[in-house]
């Protein structure tokens, strides 16, 4: 691996000393000096870069380093969040950040060119004997997902670069002198400080507003592959040791009581989820969490899987004895059953419902202990285009509410409401 960096940047180096003679040839010496520093930087920057990810995050060297697959999956998140950011507006990308973000995921994404398999063939003599060899293989994963997360990543770019010469504009949350009637009764704001939509007193042409709302289609597609692929590679990989030991004893107090009472219950899951207070974010969170603990909890429990209690080795783990399952009636059992059935349905329609929530413990421990790199790449890459594609669904969403919100004015009221509110005060105007 590091023979294949130096000699990438060795490439670097020939083609820079080539790009600067030829700017010296067209441009002058002093034109060519600059081109030729900047090249320089790339290399420095990209030295740099792979220098961190083979310490593993410790500039000093020493054994508290973090894993590869682990120190990859930070430098794409960390590379997101200082290019992409949080994306308050609908507009292109700055030049610069745009570069610098394709410069540099290709930097991160090298690794994935060398990752291989070795699979059997056959290959033919000179003197027509047939032998079998093995033959390298890119793996399949690798070679399948990573070039359509490419593509995504370029049909996110280019539906940034399309948001010029709209109709709307932002204004600065922290300008705002005094807010207007309609926001007090519509949905809560953001932070006061963000940038908020406007459009014309009129709302958004029909053009306009078909636009939006194709380009919103699309980015759902997207999203929804990106969020594919990345539950496909969490789901291949392995749930570490650690997440096993941190499970309680007895699967019925993991969830909350009062949530293990409504799994409980003899109700349909709607019901369920109709009477639960679901609207916090980090409340659903909480119990999906509080979910999957219990249904792997109740998984090992029931079906004794020695499997949970094996070490790397194969050996059993003596400092961990398996728990001996007393006998109990067949309609206990039954009873256990219909309820660890409830639970996964349970879970599968809070997640369904909502569909953008912050990955759960158990994925995030996958990810701290996953050691396989060409997993850390798709899952990094995959989960930082999904959140491009949630934050720019969101921008579209408010640009379309701001264009309700301002028809809804305009439009006079129903003859019904009219005699009914003939006393009230008349309806206020931008």
């Amino acid at each position: 691996m590091v023979d294949s960096f130096s000699n990438c940047c060795s490439m670097r180096e020939k083609e820079e000393y080539r790009g600067h003679s030829s700017c010296v040839e067209k441009v002058g010496e002093k034109e060519g000096k600059q081109a030729c520093c900047m090249e320089c930087c790339d290399v420095h920057g990209m030295k740099e870069r792979f220098a961190k990810l083979l310490l593993g995050e410790d500039m000093y060297g020493g054994s508290r380093g973090v894993s590869t697959a682990l120190a990859l999956s930070n430098a794409i998140t960390n590379l997101a969040a200082s290019v992409l950011g949080e994306l308050w507006k609908l507009e292109p990308l700055a030049e610069e950040n745009k570069k610098k973000w394709r410069r540099e995921m290709d930097w991160l994404l090298s690794p994935a060119k060398y990752m291989i398999e070795l699979v059997p063939a056959k290959q033919t003599q000179a003197n027509g004997h047939i032998i079998e060899i093995m033959a390298p293989r890119v793996r399949p994963d690798v070679d399948i997902n990573l070039p359509a997360l490419k593509k995504l990543d370029n049909m996110l770019l280019e539906s940034l670069d399309k948001m010029v010469g709209t109709e709307f504009w932002y204004i600065e949350g922290g300008n705002i002198g005094v807010k207007r009637e309609r926001e007090k009764d519509s949905k809560p704001l953001r932070k006061w400080w963000l940038p908020l939509p406007r459009v014309p007193v009129t709302g958004l042409s029909i053009d306009e507003r078909k636009r939006l709302v194709s380009e919103k289609e699309r980015i759902t597609q997207i999203f929804k592959a990106a969020k594919s692929i990345n539950k496909t590679v969490l789901l291949e990989m392995p749930i570490p040791r650690a997440f096993w030991d941190s499970l309680p004893k007895t699967g019925k107090t993991v969830p909350e009581d009062a949530l293990y009472q409504a799994i409980a219950l003899k109700s349909p899951i709607e019901e369920v989820l109709n009477s639960l207070d679901l609207m916090p974010e980090h409340a659903v969170l909480e119990m999906v969490n509080q979910l999957e603990a219990a249904i792997f909890m109740w998984k090992r429990r029931s079906k004794s899987e020695e499997a949970a209690y094996l070490v790397e080795d194969g050996k059993i783990d003596s400092r961990r004895n398996s728990w001996p399952l007393t006998k109990q009636p067949e309609n206990e059992f039954l009873k256990k059953d219909a309820c660890f059935g409830k639970a996964e349905s349970f879970l599968k329609q809070l997640q369904f419902k909502f569909p953008h929530l912050p990955q759960t413990l158990l994925d995030v421990t996958k990810i701290q202990y996953n050691r396989d790199v060409g997993h850390s790449i798709l899952e990094g890459y995959s989960r930082v285009l999904e959140s491009l594609a949630f934050n720019i669904l969101s921008r579209i969403d408010e640009v379309l509410q701001e264009d309700d919100t301002t028809k809804s004015l305009l439009s006079p009221p129903s003859s019904s409401s009219s005699s009914s509110s003939s006393s009230s005060s008349s309806p206020k105007t931008i």
